[in-house]
């Protein structure tokens, strides 16, 4: 029994390492975003990914186990309204303001913070500001932070539980007339999975589909291996695009998305040292394409390795970011510069 425990430990040691860190900024030293960025620690990372559920279920942390329960409340979940003259906070549990106001949006773009973030971090205060420019556009940012646990584990349990308080509000929304072609979820590493569920939960309650769901670099751990219910997939909406930038790490390798696309591979993006780094990527390269329609255009491609080899050269181009379409899904490739502007244009493009 002391070697499962140690066992146990020694694998949400791994993940946490692997996952702490998300909000520092960019370059910061320390040991634990040190150790992010050791290639040697991804086949641990990936074992206790594949793992997760096993060890949730021993702890009593699962999604079913805490339903069952019944003790977990989210009474602190919040969404932030976003305007030019600064922003409005809604819990969820008091929502009749906020339906309000999205039933007389035109479109809403609701941003979801990843692990470790809030609706005040780095990644909403870089993205938010570039769909305020944009017209006949309602901006929201969920906030989770107060509600998720400094133990990655719990955390990424409380991620589907977040989903769906979400899903419930938008599917509110949609019965009361509101057109779910207008609602639009944008969400990095957990919050990618939180858009996600809640995508799922529109369409179990209303028969709908959200117009929309970009998952930036959507987290890894712990949903390597889990059902459809609990992680992004692209069912969860009418189009689904996602950006890897750190994936087989602290992002998800898989494809989940309509269009994956892999930006210098996928991996590790040049420019960074940290996998937190890596990590944030997403989020910066999705900011910039806001601005420059042209800069990130992506070739289909089997792989990284084809892609360079210029294999691909002739295949349908795809631009990666908030100008992506539908139509003609699968894995896009591209390079990009070390520092922003990270575009390159055609020449990333092969």
């Amino acid at each position: 029994m002391t070697l499962r425990i140690i066992k146990v430990l020694y694998f949400m040691a791994a993940i946490n390492v692997y996952t702490s860190g998300v909000s520092r900024q960019l370059g910061r030293f320390s040991v634990s975003s040190l150790l992010d960025s050791l290639p040697v620690l991804q086949p641990i990372v990936q074992a206790g990914s594949n793992r997760c559920e096993g060890l949730k279920s021993y702890f009593g942390i699962t999604y079913e186990q805490l339903l069952q329960k019944n003790t977990t409340k989210f009474d602190d979940i919040s969404l932030d309204h976003i305007t030019r003259n600064g922003k409005v906070k809604y819990n969820l549990n008091n929502t009749n303001n906020l339906k309000k106001i999205m039933r007389n949006t035109r479109n809403v773009i609701i941003i979801i913070h990843g692990y470790m973030e809030s609706s005040d971090g780095l990644m909403v205060n870089r993205v938010a500001p570039e769909f305020l420019k944009k017209k006949y556009v309602g901006v929201f940012a969920m906030d989770g932070s107060n509600v998720f646990s400094y133990e990655y584990f719990r955390t990424s349990t409380y991620a589907r539980f977040l989903g769906d308080k979400l899903g419930d509000l938008l599917s509110e929304l949609i019965k009361k007339g509101v057109d779910p072609s207008k609602i639009t979820l944008v969400g990095h590493s957990l919050g990618a999975h939180i858009a996600g569920v809640a995508g799922n939960k529109v369409k179990q309650n209303t028969n709908k589909l959200l117009r929309r769901i970009t998952g930036l670099d959507p987290a890894g751990p712990c949903f390597s291996n889990v059902h459809l219910d609990g992680r992004l997939d692209k069912q969860d909406a009418e189009y689904v695009d996602v950006l890897h930038t750190n994936a087989g790490l602290l992002g998800l390798n898989l494809p989940v998305g309509h269009k994956d696309f892999y930006p210098n591979s996928g991996m590790y993006q040049p420019g960074c040292f940290l996998s937190t780094c890596d990590h944030s990527r997403a989020w910066e390269f999705y900011a910039e394409s806001m601005n420059n329609s042209d800069n990130f255009p992506a070739r289909k491609c089997e792989n990284w390795t084809a892609f360079k080899n210029g294999m691909c050269t002739k295949n349908e181009i795809a631009y990666m970011g908030f100008n992506s379409e539908p139509g003609s899904p699968g894995s896009y490739f591209l390079s990009t510069a070390s520092s922003s502007p990270y575009g390159l244009g055609a020449s990333g493009s092969g």
